[in-house]
C-alpha cells in the first residue's frame, strides 16, 4: 500500500513537472486530454522587442513567468514598467496529427499569436509607439491543426494605455471538441446571466411604477440592469462579439459600472434596512463611489485603471457593513432579513473568490461564478418579495381592519337612528288608524314619508356597503314573475296617481312558468328604477315592460324596462350617474333628493348576476331604463307576494301572551299600543337575563331586542334553549352587520324583523311564528 501512495505521488510530481513550461519548453505528450492545460511557467522573454518567427538566432534571451505583469520585475538588473512591449516564446510537444484549439484571454492591452511562423490570431495593434498602437480585449479560442510532435508559440504584447503591462491571464490549450463545449459554456453563462438581470430589472422597475413605490425595488432594479454590464461587457466580453465598440469607452464604462454597482447597492441596502443602518457609512461609500466614476470619466486609462485595487478593500468594508445590516435587521425580525443574510454570505463567497482569482491565487472556475451570482440575485429578488408580500399582506388585514371598523360603525349607527325611527314610524302608523281629522292626516302621512324616506335612505348606505365588501348572496326560490311583477306595480301606481302621473304595465303573456331568482333582490331592483322614474318625472306616464326575448329548454331570458317622460339625463352625464353618491347635477340633488347610490346599487346587482343596466335619454323628454337577464326555469311550487294579514289572521292573535324583551320605553311604548290594539297580552323584560327568569311563565311568543345593557338577546335565547323551552322568538334588531340572520338563527331564534317595523309586517311574523 505504501509503495502505491509513493508511486502515485512521484507521478503527480512528474506530471506537475512536465505540465509547467521551463526554460521555454513545456512537454504534454504524456498529458490526458478530457481537459484543458494551462500552458503555464517559464517563457522566453525579450523585452522592448517584437521578433517574429525565425527572427530569433542570436538573440540574448531570458526568462519570465507567464502569465505576470510586466509592473515592477527586474529582468536582467533591469526594473521593468506597464508601458512597453515585448516578445514571448514557448516551444510545446504534442502528440502529432491532432486537432486543438488554444484559449488565450485578453492581455494588457494588445497581442499577435504566432503557431509554427504563422499568424493565428490577435487583439488590437501592437506596435512599438503610442501612435501606432491600438488596445483591444477579446479573449479567444483558435482552433488548431498540429502535424509536429515540437510546435512553436510567439505571443507579441504591447500596451501603452494601461497602469498594469503584460498577461494577468494564461494560455490554454485542450482538444478542439472540448474547447469548442467550454466557449459555449462560457457564452451561455453570460448571456442567460445577463438576460436574467435586465428582465430581472425591468420587471421591479415595473413593479416600482405601477405597484409600490418602494425605493429599495427601484434601487435594485437599476442595480440589476447597471451590473448586467459588468457580466456582458466583462470577462470574455460578449458584448465584443456584437458591437464594435473602442477600448477606451468599452473600459471606461466596465470600470464606472464597477463603481455605480456599489453605489447603487449601498442605497439599496440603506432604503432596505434604514432603521439599522448608519446613514454616514453609506454617505462615505458614495463619495468614494462618485470620485471614483469622475475620475474614470476625466483621466486617462494609465491612471483610473489604478483605482481597482484600494476598491477592492472598499468593497471589503461594504460587505462587513452590509453584513451587520442584515444581521442586525434578522435580530429585529425586519422582512426578508433572512434572505438578506443568505445572499450577503453568498456574494462573500463570490466576491472572495474573484479576488483570488483576479490575483492569480484561484483558477477560475466558471460556474462558480455563474451560479454565485445566479443564487445573489435571486436571494436580494426573495427579500423584495417577500417585503412586497408582507407589505401587502399588512394593507389586506389594513383594510379587513378598516372594512371591520366600518362596518361596526354602520352597525352602531344604524341601530342608534333605527331605534328612535322604529318609534316616529310606529307612532305615525297607530295615529293615522286613530281616525284623524284630515289635517292632523295630512301632517301623519308627511311624518311617516320623511321616516319611511330615512329609512330608505340608510338601507340604501348599508346595500352599498355590503356589495362592497362582496358579502352579498342571491338566494334561488321558484318565483312567480307575473305575481311579483303585478305587485310591484300595484305598489307604485298608487305613488304615482299621488303625483298625478298615468302608470302602465305592458306584461309579455308568453312567458307562462315561473323563474328561478332572488326576489328581494329583483324587487329591490324594480323598486330602485320605478322610484326615480316617479321622482324625477313632473307629467306624463311611466311603463314597466316585461318582454321574453328568447326560451330556450330550460331557461328564458327576459328583458325589463322602465319608460317616462320625466326631466332626462345628458348625454355627458349619463356615464356617471351609475356611480356612487352620483347624480346629473346638484340642483338635481337639492330638487329630488336622494343620496345617489340607487342607480349603483342596481348596477352592481346586476353585474354580480352577469347582467348590466343599460339607458337612453334626452333632457326634458324622458329616459329608458332597461337590463336583461337569463333565469332558470322554475319547476316547483311557486313563491307569491305573502298575502296581507285578513280579519281571520288577526283573530289568531287575540289572547296570545307576548314576552316583549326591550329596553328602549319608546319602543316598548309603541310596540305596546299595537299588540293591545290586536287585543293580545303583553310583559316586558328589560334585559336578558329577567327575559331568562320570565321565561318559564307560559308565553306564546317573545319578541327578543338584540343589543340590550347586563345580557344581549342572542345569550339570552341560547340560555331559554338550553332551558328546553320551545317557545317561539321573533329577534328585534336595528344591527346592520351583515350576518344578523345567520346570528340569529344560530343562537336558537326563529325568525327576525328590522327596524323600523312595519305594524303589518310585524304582525305577519307574529301570525307566522305563533304556536
Amino acid at each position: 500500500m505504501r509503495k502505491y501512495l509513493v508511486a502515485c505521488v512521484l507521478s503527480l510530481i512528474a506530471f506537475v513537472a512536465l505540465s509547467q513550461a521551463k526554460d521555454g519548453f513545456i512537454d504534454l505528450s504524456q498529458a490526458k486530454w478530457n481537459t484543458a492545460h494551462g500552458l503555464r511557467g517559464e517563457y522566453e522573454f525579450y523585452w522592448k522587442q517584437l521578433l517574429n518567427p525565425g527572427e530569433f538566432e542570436g538573440k540574448e534571451r531570458t526568462y519570465f513567468e507567464f502569465p505576470a505583469l510586466w509592473n515592477d520585475r527586474v529582468v536582467d538588473g533591469k526594473e521593468l514598467t506597464a508601458e512597453g512591449y515585448a516578445t514571448y516564446r514557448l516551444r510545446i510537444i504534442l502528440p502529432q496529427n491532432k486537432e486543438y484549439s488554444l484559449y488565450i484571454e485578453d492581455v494588457y492591452c494588445s497581442y499577435r499569436l504566432f503557431l509554427n511562423g504563422k499568424e493565428i490570431a490577435s487583439n488590437g495593434v501592437v506596435a512599438t509607439n503610442k501612435k501606432d498602437y491600438i488596445p483591444y480585449w477579446k479573449p479567444m479560442f483558435i482552433p488548431i491543426s498540429v502535424k509536429n510532435d515540437t510546435n512553436e508559440l510567439v505571443l507579441h504584447i504591447a500596451n501603452f494605455d494601461h497602469s498594469k503591462g503584460g498577461a494577468l491571464e494564461g494560455i490554454e490549450i485542450g482538444d478542439q471538441d472540448y474547447m469548442a463545449s467550454k466557449e459555449l459554456t462560457i457564452m451561455s453563462y453570460d448571456l442567460l446571466l445577463t438576460g436574467s438581470l435586465i428582465m430581472g430589472g425591468l420587471f421591479f422597475i415595473g413593479l416600482y411604477f405601477f405597484g409600490r413605490h418602494d425605493k429599495s425595488i427601484l434601487f435594485f432594479s437599476i442595480f440589476c440592469i447597471v451590473y448586467s454590464y459588468r457580466v456582458i461587457g466583462f470577462g470574455y466580453y460578449v458584448l465584443h462579439s456584437l458591437l464594435d465598440l473602442s477600448w477606451q469607452i468599452t473600459t471606461k464604462i466596465e470600470y464606472i459600472t464597477l463603481f455605480l454597482s456599489a453605489l447603487i447597492f449601498g442605497w439599496f441596502v440603506n432604503n432596505l434596512y434604514p432603521e439599522e443602518t448608519k446613514k454616514i457609512y453609506w454617505d462615505i461609500i458614495s463619495v468614494i463611489s462618485i470620485v471614483f466614476i469622475g475620475i474614470t470619466l476625466v483621466t486617462p486609462a494609465s491612471v483610473y485603471t489604478l483605482l481597482v485595487e484600494p476598491f477592492f478593500v472598499i468593497l471589503l468594508i461594504y460587505l462587513l457593513i452590509t453584513i451587520n445590516v442584515y444581521i442586525r435587521a434578522k435580530i429585529n425580525n425586519r422582512p426578508g432579513s433572512g434572505f438578506a443574510l443568505i445572499s450577503t454570505g453568498i456574494v462573500f463567497g463570490v466576491f472572495a473568490y474573484n479576488i483570488l482569482v483576479y490575483f492569480g491565487l484561484l483558477s477560475e472556475w466558471m460556474a462558480a461564478s455563474f451560479w454565485g451570482y445566479i443564487l445573489f440575485f435571486i436571494s436580494q429578488s426573495l427579500i423584495l418579495s417577500y417585503r412586497f408580500a408582507y407589505s401587502l399582506t399588512n394593507a389586506k388585514n389594513q383594510a379587513l381592519k378598516a372594512s371591520e371598523a366600518k362596518s361596526d360603525f354602520l352597525s352602531t349607527i344604524s341601530h342608534e337612528i333605527r331605534t328612535p325611527l322604529n318609534a316616529v314610524v310606529g307612532i305615525s302608523h297607530f295615529l293615522l288608524q286613530d281616525n284623524p281629522s284630515d289635517h292632523q292626516k295630512n301632517n301623519l302621512t308627511s311624518l311617516r314619508y320623511s321616516a319611511e324616506h330615512l329609512t330608505t335612505l340608510i338601507n340604501d348606505i348599508l346595500d352599498y356597503n355590503k356589495l362592497e365588501s362582496g358579502t352579498v348572496s342571491f338566494e334561488e326560490i321558484n318565483m312567480d314573475l307575473k305575481d311579483t311583477i303585478q305587485s310591484i306595480y300595484y305598489a307604485y301606481q298608487t305613488k304615482a296617481r299621488e303625483k298625478e302621473l298615468n302608470m302602465h304595465l305592458e306584461y309579455d303573456e308568453s312567458i307562462q312558468v315561473g323563474i328561478v331568482a332572488d326576489r328581494t333582490r329583483f324587487s329591490q331592483i324594480l323598486n330602485n328604477l320605478l322610484d326615480n322614474a316617479i321622482k324625477f318625472t313632473r307629467k306624463g306616464h311611466i311603463t314597466l315592460r316585461v318582454i321574453l326575448m328568447e326560451e330556450m329548454i330550460d331557461a328564458l331570458k327576459i328583458k325589463f324596462e322602465i319608460a317616462d317622460t320625466g326631466i332626462g339625463v345628458p348625454e355627458e352625464k349619463q356615464e356617471i350617474i351609475f356611480e356612487r353618491f352620483m347624480q346629473a347635477s346638484t340642483s338635481t340633488t337639492r330638487e329630488f333628493g336622494g343620496t345617489g347610490l340607487g342607480l349603483a346599487i342596481i348596477k352592481k346587482l346586476l353585474e354580480l348576476q352577469g347582467s348590466q343596466i343599460k339607458m337612453k335619454s334626452k333632457v326634458n323628454e324622458g329616459s329608458t331604463f332597461w337590463f336583461e337577464q337569463t333565469f332558470k326555469k322554475a319547476t316547483g311550487p311557486l313563491k307569491k307576494k305573502a298575502a296581507l294579514p285578513d280579519a281571520m289572521d288577526e283573530k289568531k292573535l287575540e289572547g296570545k301572551r307576548v314576552l316583549l324583551v326591550e329596553d328602549n320605553p319608546t319602543n316598548v311604548m309603541v310596540a305596546e299600543k299595537f299588540l293591545t290594539h290586536w287585543k293580545m297580552k303583553m310583559d316586558v323584560a328589560e334585559n336578558g337575563v329577567i327575559a331568562i327568569e320570565k321565561s318559564g311563565n307560559s308565553y306564546d311568543i317573545i319578541l327578543m331586542d338584540l343589543q340590550m345593557p347586563v345580557m344581549d338577546g342572542y345569550e339570552a335565547a341560547r340560555t331559554i334553549r338550553s332551558n328546553k323551552n320551545p317557545v317561539p322568538i321573533v329577534a328585534l334588531t336595528a344591527s346592520a352587520l351583515l350576518n344578523v340572520e345567520e346570528d340569529v338563527l344560530m343562537a336558537g331564534m326563529n325568525d327576525y324583523i328590522t327596524k323600523p317595523f312595519d305594524p303589518m309586517e310585524l304582525k305577519r311574523k307574529l301570525i307566522k311564528n305563533i304556536l
